[in-house]
């Protein structure tokens, strides 16, 4: 579907807009937007096959990019917006703008969270695309991305452009130099040996292997539609965090120590991925063998035992 088209990505200086800028750069004419305020991203860019183009979605002009691409893929986001003020510049108007600027594209993906439902107290809950949304984290981040999707429903119908809203999981793998929450708890368990627990409830989520994620790309962009059709992105399986860890553990040949904390950071997400696997099929990596691969690249200096899958 990509081959041979031109396709404008945002945030492929991070990790998930990385791996499928990695993946599609090779056989598209892949534009990459971004401010490039990080030193060497644009030579980065470069040698990943993608044309570098300045700017910025909330804030600046977008003057130096072109209108005529075939396919646009918003992956960038603000993660941690300081005021919900700023987060909506960056997660809200900013898509908007990008969406009015490429109004000609045939498609028009969207990455969002499923930090936009509405918490439920229940463990086991599981999200589907149609479950109430309400921001129930409540964060700057939450509260953005949900008015984020409002602003993209609104411009593919006012532009009448095919869009699809992707509700990404927390997802895991390779070795970027920013941890994500899963790897941050990872590494505190392989430098102290403890795993923080919530004190009054089980925890569960249904965190995506990285290198799963291109996977989707295509299919999602031909599910587009007006309105926008709304797709989970994440894995096929509800992981258990005490189950996940003591599995690390006979990775590393380590027992973990579980301390229950009160205020446990992370609420409960598993999510339904029926919808994406009816138009992209089963997730190749199950979770056993996504974070043993994660490890690997996190941390080349441990030797890991093997566990039957």
């Amino acid at each position: 579907m990509l081959n041979g088209r031109k396709v404008l990505i945002t945030g492929h200086t991070g990790r998930i807009g990385q791996a499928i800028a990695e993946r599609f750069a090779p056989i598209c004419d892949m534009w990459g937007l971004a401010r490039y305020s990080r030193e060497g991203s644009w030579e980065e860019t470069v040698a990943t096959g993608l044309t570098p183009v300045r700017g910025d979605l909330g804030r600046g002009s977008l003057d130096e990019v072109p209108t005529d691409f075939d396919y646009v893929l918003n992956i960038a986001a603000a993660i941690h917006p300081a005021t919900t003020d700023e987060g909506l510049v960056d997660n809200c108007e900013g898509p908007a703008r990008l969406m009015s600027h490429c109004r000609s594209a045939k498609a028009f993906l969207h990455v969002s969270t499923v930090s936009v439902h509405k918490y439920s107290d229940d463990p086991r809950h599981v999200y589907t695309e149609e479950s109430d949304i309400g921001a129930g984290i409540g964060s700057a981040y939450g509260i953005s991305k949900l008015a984020g999707e409002g602003a993209v429903r609104a411009g593919a119908i006012i532009l009448d452009l095919p869009t699809v809203i992707c509700r990404q999981n927390v997802q895991y793998g390779g070795a970027h130099p920013d941890a994500n929450v899963i790897e941050q708890m990872i590494d505190r368990f392989i430098e102290t040996g403890e795993v923080p627990v919530p004190s009054d409830h089980e925890y569960f989520n249904s965190a995506d292997y990285l290198y799963d994620i291109p996977d989707w790309i295509e299919p999602c962009l031909a599910a587009a539609s007006v309105p926008p059709a709304i797709v989970n992105w994440c894995g096929d399986e509800a992981i258990n965090w005490v189950e996940l860890f003591e599995h690390i553990g006979q990775l590393i040949d380590r027992q973990p120590r579980f301390v229950k904390v009160g205020n446990f950071p992370f609420p409960n997400s598993v999510q339904d991925p029926s919808k994406r696997q009816s138009i992209a099929g089963l997730a190749r990596t199950p979770w056993k063998e996504g974070f043993r691969r994660s490890i690997e690249m996190r941390h080349p200096e441990l030797t890991l035992t093997k566990v039957e899958r």
